[in-house]
């Protein structure tokens, strides 16, 4: 609950950055009747998503889901669940800003630039170490 209200702790997008998150959401075919995205997005993928979805891709490369959550939040809940793999993806967009699709038909560069937010329960092996210490 309070990964999803960080949104609304954060600065309100000015313009330019509330046009590249709408350019952004165009792209992908989920602006629906919005003519402008006013608030920053908030994005919680599922554990079992797959690189392409996380990353972005297909015949005409779309965004994924690290570039839909520009200027807002990416929240990956239940964090060891996630793929070594989907995770790895991460890294370059984290640090790079941006991530690049490349394909037969040409390459796309998508802006990446968000806030990543993760949790996880704790692991029940230390919680159990920790009761019986306390005895």
């Amino acid at each position: 609950m309070l990964s999803r209200r960080m949104t609304t702790i954060l600065p309100e997008l000015n313009f330019e950055e509330a046009l590249e998150v709408t350019k952004i959401h165009s792209v992908a075919g989920i602006l629906g009747n919005k003519n402008i995205v006013t608030q920053r997005p908030f994005r919680s993928p599922h554990h079992t998503i797959s690189k392409i979805s996380l990353v972005g891709g297909g015949k005409i490369p779309k965004p994924g889901e690290i570039s839909l959550s520009h200027c807002g939040i990416l929240f990956l809940d239940e964090l060891p669940e996630f793929s070594k793999n989907t995770l790895e993806v991460l890294r370059g967009p984290l640090e790079d800003r941006k991530i690049l699709i490349s394909r037969v038909n040409g390459s796309f560069e998508y802006p990446s630039n968000f806030m990543l937010i993760a949790s996880m329960n704790p692991c029940p092996c230390r919680i159990l170490w920790f009761k019986r210490k306390r005895m």
